[in-house]
C-alpha cells in the first residue's frame, strides 16, 4: 500500500481597505495549511465524486468546525471534483489554522481556495490563478478576499459580466508596513455586517469613495509604499460601509477616528469585527492605543502584529 501526502497553504485576507469596497484586499501573514493523506487501496465508484474523510482540525474556534461533509474544505473539494467531472480519494485531512473566524479575516475565502486547490491536486489536476477563481466564486460572490488569497499581495479585482471571470490585478506589499489587526471578543457574521447596508447611496458618497478608492490603488500601485509616505488614513476614509456598520460592536468609531504620527491607514477589517491598521512605525504602541479605544466602549479586545504575505496560496 502506498501513501501520498498533498499540503496546500492559504494566508488570511483584509478586504475593503475602507473606500474599496468589495474590490480590493491584502493577504496578510496568517495561515490556513490543510494536509490530505491519501492512502492508494483503489477507486470509488464511478460516477462518484468520492470523498471519504476523516478531518481533524486544530485552530480557533475548534468547538464549532464541523469535521464531516458540512466542512467548508470539504465541500469546496467536492465543489471541484463535480464541477470537473473527477472523483476525489478516500483521504485524511488534518486541518491547521491560525485565521480567527468571523472577524474579517477571510477565513472562509482561505478555506473555499484550500479546498478547490486541494481537491484538484488530489485529482492529479493543477488549476491555475483564473481557473481556481472562476470555481472560488461560485461559491462566495465577492472577489476580493478570494483574489487575495490566491495572488497574495495587495489585489483590486471585479468580475467580468458577459463571463463571469475574475479579473485581477496584483502588487507586493512592502514588509517595512506593519498590519496591526486588533480584534474585539465580538464576532460579527458576514451577513449580519450586509444586512445593515442600505440599499441606496448618494453621489456625494460614492464619489468620495471613488475618489479615495483610486488613489489608494494608485499609492500601491505606483508607489514605493516601503515607508508608508504615499499613504494617509484620509484615504482609506469610507462612507459606503463603516458607518453603517460600526454601530454593530462598540468602539469601532473610536478606532477609526484614531490617529498617529506612524498611521498610514486605518480600516474595518472586511465585515468585520476586527479592525485594521497600516503602520509606517511604533505598531506596537497603536495596537495598544487601538485595544485601549475598544476597552473605552466596554469592549476587551486583542492585537496581532502581522506583515503583508506576497505568496499567496502554495502547494508541498
Amino acid at each position: 500500500m502506498t501513501q501520498r501526502v498533498i499540503s496546500v497553504t492559504v494566508p488570511a485576507t483584509t478586504a475593503n481597505l475602507g473606500c474599496a469596497f468589495d474590490c480590493a484586499a491584502i493577504a496578510v501573514s496568517l495561515r490556513l495549511r490543510v494536509s490530505a493523506t491519501v492512502e492508494d487501496v483503489g477507486a470509488p465508484p464511478v460516477g462518484s465524486t468520492g470523498g471519504d474523510f476523516d478531518v481533524s482540525y486544530r485552530g480557533p474556534s475548534a468547538e464549532s468546525i464541523p469535521l464531516d461533509s458540512t466542512n467548508l474544505i470539504v465541500k469546496s473539494m467536492r465543489h471541484y471534483a463535480s464541477r470537473a467531472g473527477k472523483t476525489l480519494p478516500a483521504a485524511r485531512l488534518d486541518i491547521q489554522n491560525e485565521i480567527p473566524l468571523g472577524v474579517g479575516l477571510g477565513s472562509s475565502a482561505a478555506a473555499i481556495v484550500a479546498g478547490i486547490v486541494l481537491g484538484a491536486e488530489l485529482c492529479g489536476a493543477h488549476l491555475d490563478a483564473d481557473g481556481i477563481l472562476r470555481l472560488a466564486l461560485e461559491i462566495e460572490s465577492h472577489p476580493d478576499n478570494l483574489a487575495a488569497a490566491v495572488h497574495g499581495g495587495m489585489v483590486v479585482s471585479a468580475v467580468a459580466e458577459s463571463t463571469k471571470d475574475v479579473l485581477v490585478l496584483k502588487t507586493d506589499v512592502s514588509q517595512e508596513l506593519d498590519f496591526v489587526c486588533v480584534v474585539p471578543d465580538v464576532p460579527l457574521p458576514t451577513e449580519e455586517a450586509r444586512a445593515v447596508l442600505p440599499a441606496q447611496y448618494s453621489r456625494q458618497d460614492v464619489v468620495a469613495n471613488l475618489q479615495r478608492t483610486a488613489l489608494l490603488a494608485a499609492a500601491f500601485f505606483s508607489g514605493p509604499t516601503s515607508s508608508g509616505k504615499n499613504l494617509s488614513p484620509e484615504m482609506f476614509r469610507d462612507r459606503i460601509h463603516q458607518p453603517y456598520r460600526a454601530p454593530l460592536i462598540p468602539g469601532i468609531d473610536y478606532c477609526l477616528d484614531y490617529r498617529h504620527e506612524g498611521l498610514a491607514g486605518i480600516f474595518l477589517s472586511g465585515a468585520g469585527s476586527a479592525v485594521m491598521a497600516i503602520a509606517k512605525h511604533s505598531p506596537q504602541h497603536i495596537a495598544d492605543a487601538l485595544v485601549a479605544q475598544f476597552r473605552r466602549a466596554g469592549t476587551t479586545a486583542r492585537a496581532l502584529l502581522l506583515k503583508a504575505d506576497n505568496r499567496g496560496v502554495q502547494i508541498g
